[in-house]
C-alpha cells in the first residue's frame, strides 16, 4: 500500500492533453527540484465504493535534487539521499530507514516526463487518456479545465486498487518547512538502517 501511495503521488504530477501543454507549463518548476504537489485522494479496491466525503489530504514537497518531504495526515516522511525519516506527530516517534530504492527509481522515471519528455499521452475520449512511459502504461480518466491551474479529478487503476485524486496542483515553494525536523528532536527514535 505504501508504494501505491507513492506511485499515486508521482503519477498525479502528470496528466491531461492539452495535458502536454499543462506538463510544459510546469516543466520549469519540476526541473528546479523546488515545487509543491498538493491533492486530496482516496484509494479503494472497488471503484464504485468511493466516498468522496472522506478525502484525505497529502503534499509532496521537492526541496532539492536529493531531498523531499511527503506529508500524509499526521505523518511526515523526510526523504534524504541516504535515508528516510518518518515522523509520526501523533505517537511522537521518528523511524529512520534506508532510502526506498524502488520509490527513487519510480520518481526518476516519472520526473523524466518533465525533464526528458520521455512519454506519450494518447487521448482516447473526452476525459480518458493512456499514458505510456516506454514499458509502463496507465489508463486514466482526467477532468481538466485548460484555463485552470489544477486538475480537478483523476481516476486510475493500479492493481488491485482504484485511485481517485481531486484538486491536484503543482506550485513553487518559497522555503522548505523544516519545522518537522526540529519538532522531532525530542521524539523516540527507531533506527532500522
Amino acid at each position: 500500500m505504501k508504494y501505491l501511495i507513492y506511485l499515486f503521488i508521482f503519477t498525479s504530477i502528470l496528466f491531461p492533453s492539452d495535458l502536454i501543454k499543462w506538463i510544459s507549463n510546469r516543466e520549469e518548476l519540476i526541473n528546479k527540484n523546488s515545487y509543491k504537489l498538493e491533492f486530496e485522494y482516496l484509494i479503494n479496491k472497488k471503484k464504485d465504493s468511493f466516498d468522496k466525503n472522506i478525502l484525505r489530504e497529502s503534499e509532496f514537497l521537492s526541496i532539492n535534487k536529493d531531498s523531499s518531504i511527503i506529508k500524509f495526515e499526521n505523518r511526515a516522511i523526510l526523504c534524504f539521499n541516504d535515508r528516510w525519516e518518518t515522523i509520526d506527530l501523533q505517537s511522537k516517534q521518528k523511524i529512520i530507514e534506508s532510502n526506498d530504492v524502488e520509490f527513487d527509481d519510480l520518481k526518476i522515471k516519472l520526473r523524466s516526463i518533465f525533464t526528458d519528455k520521455n512519454f506519450k499521452i494518447i487521448k482516447v475520449s473526452k476525459s480518458k487518456y493512456l499514458l505510456s512511459l516506454n514499458d509502463y502504461y496507465i489508463n486514466m480518466n482526467i477532468i481538466y479545465n485548460e484555463d485552470s491551474n489544477y486538475i480537478s479529478e483523476i481516476y486510475f487503476h493500479q492493481a488491485p486498487y482504484w485511485i481517485y485524486i481531486k484538486n491536484l496542483t503543482i506550485t513553487s515553494i518559497d522555503t522548505a518547512p523544516y519545522n518537522y525536523y526540529k519538532q522531532s528532536d525530542s521524539y523516540e527514535v527507531f533506527d532500522f538502517r
